[in-house]
């Protein structure tokens, strides 16, 4: 049998990944399985465990695809030499809520790894990697904020871990509300109006003697 060429392969990877997704939006984690992914896929179940080592692996490729086209903006906010780390903040959590309001196959894949209903093993390996990158993301958000607090954008007086808890709070809160009910709000003209909210909420904080 001929070898695959390297754009062979990642064409079978990325039809992996898409079909994943249908499959485990239908069934859920823990019912779907890798011989289920395999013939929606058009491949064989070797040709999963080519790309991935089992059903986890696959998941945390799911969760680096939502991941992925938001770490540079990310990047750019904890870097302490960027001029304006609390627009680009601000400008990450917008660009997020507008990524997701124009793909429907984020969309998808938002739900199936933000579903906490979903049980078993399988299903546990998701919800570690989910607490996981939450971890990841409120040390980033710490980040985030001392570099705005040293730059003059937000008070001294901030309390950088209740601050970080109230931002991924808030945008979490955002996001699983307009997952479950999305005519609730309009992504692209209220949460960016929200995402503002939230700055002057950061940029009010009151000092230690007036909690």
């Amino acid at each position: 049998m001929a070898r695959k060429t390297k754009e062979e392969a990642q064409a079978t990877r990325t039809a992996i990944l898409d079909a994943a997704v249908r499959v485990l939006s239908v069934r859920g984690v823990s019912r779907a399985s890798l011989a289920d992914i395999a013939k929606e896929a058009g491949v064989t179940r070797g040709a999963i465990y080519w790309h991935f080592a089992n059903k986890a692996d696959l998941h945390n490729a799911l969760w680096d695809e939502v991941l992925l086209p938001y770490e540079p903006i990310a990047q750019a906010s904890e870097n302490p030499d960027e001029p304006d780390p609390l627009g680009r903040m601000r400008e990450l959590f917008v660009f997020l809520f507008s990524n997701l309001n124009e793909d429907p196959r984020r969309q998808q894949l938002f739900r199936i790894l933000l579903n906490k209903h979903d049980s078993g093993e399988e299903a546990s390996a998701i919800h570690i990697r989910h607490f996981e990158t939450h971890i990841q993301g409120f040390r980033r958000i710490e980040t985030m904020l001392n570099n705005a607090i040293a730059k003059g954008q937000l008070p001294q007086h901030l309390d950088i871990r209740l601050g970080a808890i109230a931002v991924i709070s808030y945008i979490d809160g955002l996001v699983s509300n307009w997952l479950r009910i999305p005519e609730l709000f309009d992504l692209n003209s209220e949460a960016p109006v929200m995402v503002g909210s939230m700055i002057e909420m950061l940029r009010s904080w009151p000092m230690p003697g007036e909690r």
